[in-house]
């Protein structure tokens, strides 16, 4: 592919807005189509890309000059937009969760099974370059055998005062805390592969108006080679921490996103430390924010780290576009089954 990439964004809301800044900011993207079921909302974000405005979906898809579909609604209304796409033979990219219920990841395995576009998930945390190098070292064997990779997001999130209906407070439409925070479990299942054994639980739950939203859950797994799996994620903890870790037999490397940095220990003692990102006033901006009142719901093109992980991101979705990266295309509903059968798990465990 010669020319930039095309892309048609589905959803006109917050990440769509945001992606489509990010793409037209990008020398391999190029935004041509915006659909949004709310006409001035299609019209508004087409109107500032100089792009074609669709009030469906299935016209944006039927576009012959689109060449990859950025599907950014609300979790619960991935399905359609990416099995049509991917029917049509278009590139997409999911933002993450992949599905909500096994039955939509299902669809949209089904309809990537032999489709001429490949199917891209938005787990950005891949893309920051010190998490691929830590990877890169898991799969080399510079660790040695792999016994467990585990990562952990905890703080205390505060909500504005008036949500109103809001659907990332809605679990039928978000999925839950833990599909729509999956980013570290997707890092462990990403190291790891496919586990054979899941466990889950979630506590503490808190109402907002008319929802109620597990505060505290656990993930655990274990893998086929006999490695486990551990994911923390946490709304109400008081003691912060963010982090992921992966640990062999000869060394472990750990990421600690609140500290910026990346260090890896062998028998207990550092032996080499470098940042998340790979410049200097990225990761200071990581810093700031991990240390910074944690709200929902802010809006804001975000901090520099934000911008710099989209961009990380983007060059890894041109890349796998043309074939030269797997990053955000192996894997890419493990992550988002092992959350389904967690919190059902979860759920049959508090009944």
């Amino acid at each position: 592919m010669s020319h930039p990439i095309r892309v048609g964004v589905v959803g006109a809301g917050f990440f769509g807005t945001m992606i489509a800044s990010a793409c037209a900011g990008h020398a391999s993207f190029a935004v041509v189509a915006v659909a949004d079921a709310v006409p001035d909302a299609a019209r508004r974000l087409a109107e500032t890309h100089d792009a074609r405005a669709y009030v469906s979906f299935t016209e944006l898809v039927d576009d012959d000059s689109v060449d990859l579909v950025v599907v950014a609604t609300p979790n619960h209304l991935h399905t359609e937009p990416a099995v049509a796409a991917l029917l049509a033979g278009k590139h997409v990219f999911v933002e993450k969760p992949l599905g909500i219920d096994e039955d939509s990841v299902g669809s949209i395995l089904a309809a990537a099974r032999g489709a001429r576009g490949r199917l891209i998930v938005g787990h950005v945390m891949r893309s920051f370059p010190g998490v691929r190098r830590m990877v890169a070292q898991a799969r080399r064997g510079d660790l040695g055998d792999i016994l467990e990779a585990a990562g952990a997001r905890r703080r205390l999130v505060h909500l504005p005062d008036d949500p109103g209906d809001w659907w990332k407070l809605d679990r039928r439409r978000s999925g839950g805390e833990l599909l729509h925070e999956i980013h570290e479990l997707d890092l462990v299942v990403w190291a790891l592969g496919e586990p054979a054994e899941v466990i889950g639980l979630t506590g503490a739950p808190l109402a907002h108006g008319d929802h109620e939203t597990d505060s505290d859950i656990v993930t655990e797994l274990r893998m086929p080679s006999g490695a486990l799996g551990r994911h923390s994620v946490s709304t109400s903890a008081h003691r912060a921490e963010w982090w992921f870790r992966i640990s062999g037999t000869q060394a472990s490397v750990e990421a600690d996103f609140r500290a910026g940095t990346i260090t890896r220990y062998v028998d207990g003692a550092i032996v080499d430390v470098t940042g998340v990102f790979d410049d200097a006033a990225s990761d200071e901006s990581l810093r700031e924010s991990a240390t910074a009142r944690q709200s929902y719901n802010t809006g804001g093109a975000g901090p520099l780290w934000m911008r710099t992980a989209v961009a990380c991101e983007l060059d890894e979705v041109s890349a796998a576009v043309r074939g030269a990266s797997t990053t955000l295309t192996e894997h890419p509903a493990t992550a988002a089954l092992v959350a389904i059968r967690a919190d059902a798990l979860a759920a049959e465990a508090a009944r």
